[in-house]
């Protein structure tokens, strides 16, 4: 039962990770409305993702999650924001890369401890430290970085892209 809910936890403290630093990135301002809005994206993909689990499996939920809240969330910073197609993806995918920090120190807690539950504790643990110091020390940053040139963003966004390529491939 614990490691239901951990795994619940996990899953929905990555979600919002992900949205919120993709959307802080591009230099979205953390203003009421906004905070709205990407709160509104957060259910919204997160009934999705329990609705394709429900339906269509643990796995295939897996193998599909890029369609299920990645294209939609580039759809809606193009669409709601305005910013680039390459800008937003190149959040995305940089903000998908962050991501794997939590990843890496939870296999290496199962590794040691065999236990799901450290597995996800730490998960979630570092879910929040890094998304904290993302958005104190690097944010405000990358708000400039990604507002340059159509070839800066793409040397940027290279290593991001394919990490996020090989990953699910």
């Amino acid at each position: 039962m614990l490691t239901s809910v951990l795994s619940l936890l996990h899953q929905g403290s990555t979600l919002l990770f992900g949205i919120l630093i993709s959307a802080f990135f591009l230099g979205v301002k953390q203003n009421r409305t906004n905070m709205m809005y990407l709160l509104l994206v957060f259910a919204a993909e997160g009934i999705a993702n329990m609705i394709c689990n429900l339906y269509l499996g643990e796995i295939t939920t897996s193998q599909i999650y890029p369609l299920i809240v990645h294209l939609p969330l580039i759809l809606f910073f193009c669409l709601y924001y305005g910013y680039s197609l390459l800008a937003s993806c190149v959040s995305v995918f940089t903000a998908y890369l962050c991501c794997q920090i939590s990843n890496w120190l939870g296999l290496f807690v199962l590794a040691i401890t065999k236990s799901e539950n450290g597995y996800y504790f730490v998960r979630i643990l570092t879910t929040v430290i890094v998304f904290v110091m993302l958005q104190k020390y690097v944010c405000h940053v990358t708000e400039s970085v990604f507002a340059r040139e159509k070839r800066d963003l793409l040397l940027i966004g290279g290593f991001p892209f394919v990490y996020y390529v090989y990953d699910y491939t």
